[in-house]
């Protein structure tokens, strides 16, 4: 089964021109991700403000998913529940949202600014792909990779914002993509797409470091040219051939941990 992935490395804030919009449906994708806070622009000061547009900007992903007749993973959004915020990705299936999934470590920024810590993972079947998520700060805890290979996740999409950093090196963000996202990969037996915003979120401004990878190599990654750019990757995915990889790794390594199961379950066939 070959399913078609594209990685939105969109403008911060900004929602996809039409050219953008016909260069997507053009490929025919079976999914596409927008990074973390996607949808926070300028404007927007604080956390809480950003909260108050979560109603028109879950009406914007669905549309978007309708118009480009595909499954849209991410945003994310600021999400409002019970007194709480939350950093919540949407998985909206031509238009019908069929999952969420609420951040389960938000970075010390997040927390100290209020946003809230989930408390569940998602597993999501769309036309029988296994769809797992994890943002951002949550690839620093690899017992989620444990959890979402356990429920057999085929693809782990990972909306994330990544600060600039004036004084990274090349070879430190080799090293960070690779032991984040590569060995996650790896890890979780399972294709990881790790999706960035460019611009800036509250002022701060971000590098773009999309990235595609299987547990057997990096397939498509922006240069580091690129990181400050606007940048559509696209990625035609094997799942036969991820799930024999699986089989034989478990038959040669053993099944993962008892205690790792997702505890939230939705299953949509489109």
């Amino acid at each position: 089964m070959l399913v078609k992935v594209v990685a939105v490395q969109a403008q911060m804030g900004e929602k996809l021109t039409l050219e953008e919009k016909i260069h997507i449906f053009k490929q025919r994708p079976d999914f596409v991700c927008l990074p973390e806070y996607y949808l926070i622009d300028a404007s927007t000061t604080d956390y809480h403000r950003a909260a108050l547009n979560q109603p028109e900007q879950i009406e914007y992903l669905q549309r978007l998913s309708d118009e480009l007749s595909t499954c849209v993973v991410g945003g994310t959004v600021v999400e409002a529940d019970a007194g709480k915020l939350f950093n919540t990705a949407y998985v909206i299936d031509r238009g019908v949202l069929v999952g969420k999934y609420r951040k389960r470590y938000p970075v010390p920024g997040e927390l100290a600014k209020g946003i809230s810590a989930g408390e569940e993972n998602l597993i999501v079947d769309v036309d029988s792909v296994r769809v797992g998520m994890m943002i951002c700060g949550d690839v620093f805890y690899p017992h989620l990779y444990d959890e979402l290979r356990a429920e057999h996740a085929d693809i782990i999409f990972v909306p994330t914002t990544s600060l600039f950093r004036p004084d990274d090196s090349l070879s430190q963000k080799k090293y960070r993509d690779q032991k984040y996202f590569l060995s996650g990969a790896t890890r979780a037996a399972s294709y990881v797409v790790k999706v960035c915003g460019v611009g800036e979120i509250f002022g701060r401004p971000l590098q773009g470091r999309t990235l595609i990878a299987s547990p057997w190599g990096m397939l498509a990654q922006t240069s580091m040219y690129e990181e400050s750019m606007r940048r559509i990757l696209t990625a035609t995915l094997d799942i036969g051939d991820l799930r024999e990889f699986r089989r034989k790794m478990s038959a040669r390594t053993g099944a993962p941990p008892s205690g790792a199961t997702a505890r939230s379950i939705r299953t949509v066939t489109r």
